[in-house]
């Protein structure tokens, strides 16, 4: 079959939007969530915005399940231009429809949209935010260093840590991840859980031996991952495995304390989700989390398993006074500097600006 010419392509009205945000998309991690929270924000702001996801890998795709239960418009580009690669697609893609900006969320997003903007000769802006803090291996991390080597092409850049900040050799803006609020009361439970992917830079494994060294106390872990099936394999009777949540907002309510035991983050969108609702979060001193937790004033620090164990102990012991005036400094916290309606202001006077 012959490749469509541009004026043949399929219609695909969610492409007449004028913000698009790109996304390459298999599973519904920290990105995914960052990219709906930014779309559903710039809507609230008056924004003709789209999520373009580069590829279908399986017929229910989680992020395409959350896109259509909010309204937000999306597209898949491999279905809207068919019978050319990706490289074409966008490029077609882009000529067609004419987009004022290209907002790219992960690297190969970012890599093929740069690219093609390029390629274009329009006058689209091409923007990217840097989300990853962990370092990649194999063929990953090549893609990851061509994408931060090649940042300069894009018009902005915005990294969500200053630790990501830095690993981009060219200037990029901090811009805080946020959560929408108003969908977030101040609600909470008694679970002590971690939220999260399990694999190796989540550090999920220290969640055994904090149970292991905490037998009196349940502990509950909502994710899924590459390690699930060892850690399982090894785990003490005190902790429940409830494996991926499509609808984390039925579980929240359940939780009263958030473990991140993780190697290396960002800023984590399920810290500010759950000190959102009031759920004291206790978490490694990574990425922008010791920006986010002032230590005993809206959460809590912890190096080692053994802090944990120790910070988990403290807080069991508090009044339910000081207990609830934690919960309460977390919340505010992420209103005053982590909510859309704090950041996405920010985000629009860089989309404003010309080229």
């Amino acid at each position: 079959m012959k490749p469509a010419t541009l004026n043949s392509l399929p219609p695909c009205a969610a492409l007449e939007h004028r913000l698009w945000l790109l996304i390459d998309s298999r599973v519904f991690g920290g990105i995914e969530s960052h990219v709906l929270q930014l779309a559903q924000g710039l809507q609230q702001h008056q924004q003709s915005v789209v999520v373009v996801i580069l590829r279908r890998y399986q017929s229910d795709t989680p992020l395409l399940q959350k896109l259509s239960e909010t309204d937000v418009p999306f597209c898949i580009l491999a279905d809207a231009v068919p019978q050319r690669s990706l490289n074409q697609a966008l490029l077609a893609a882009l000529r067609h429809y004419q987009p004022h900006l290209v907002h790219a969320h992960g690297y190969k997003a970012s890599l093929l949209s740069r690219l093609a903007v390029k390629r274009s000769g329009l006058p689209i802006r091409q923007f990217t935010t840097y989300h990853a803090g962990e370092t990649p291996v194999g063929r990953v991390k090549l893609y990851d260093w061509c994408d931060r080597y090649t940042a300069f092409l894009s018009h902005h850049s915005f990294s969500v840590s200053i630790d990501i900040a830095r690993k981009v050799p060219f200037h990029t803006t901090r811009l805080n991840n946020f959560v929408d609020t108003d969908k977030l009361t101040f609600k909470h439970g008694k679970q002590i859980a971690f939220v999260g992917r399990l694999s190796p830079e989540k550090g999920p494994e220290r969640m055994i031996t904090i149970a292991t060294s905490l037998p009196d106390t349940m502990f509950d872990v909502y994710g899924d991952g590459v390690c699930y099936t060892d850690l399982v394999a090894q785990s003490p009777n005190n902790i429940r495995w409830h494996g991926h949540q499509t609808h984390m907002h039925t579980v929240w309510p359940n939780i009263g304390v958030l473990i991140l035991c993780s190697r290396a983050e960002g800023l984590p969108l399920a810290a500010l989700e759950a000190m959102a609702q009031g759920i004291l979060v206790i978490a490694s001193p990574v990425g922008e989390l010791p920006t986010l937790i002032q230590h005993g004033v809206n959460g809590f620090l912890a190096d080692s398993e053994q802090a944990f164990c120790d910070v988990l102990q403290h807080w069991q012991t508090l009044p339910q006074t000081k207990q609830q005036a934690l919960r309460l400094a977390a919340r505010e916290s992420v209103l005053a500097h982590y909510s859309s309606s704090a950041v996405i202001p920010q985000l629009l006077t860089h989309y404003q600006k010309p080229i």
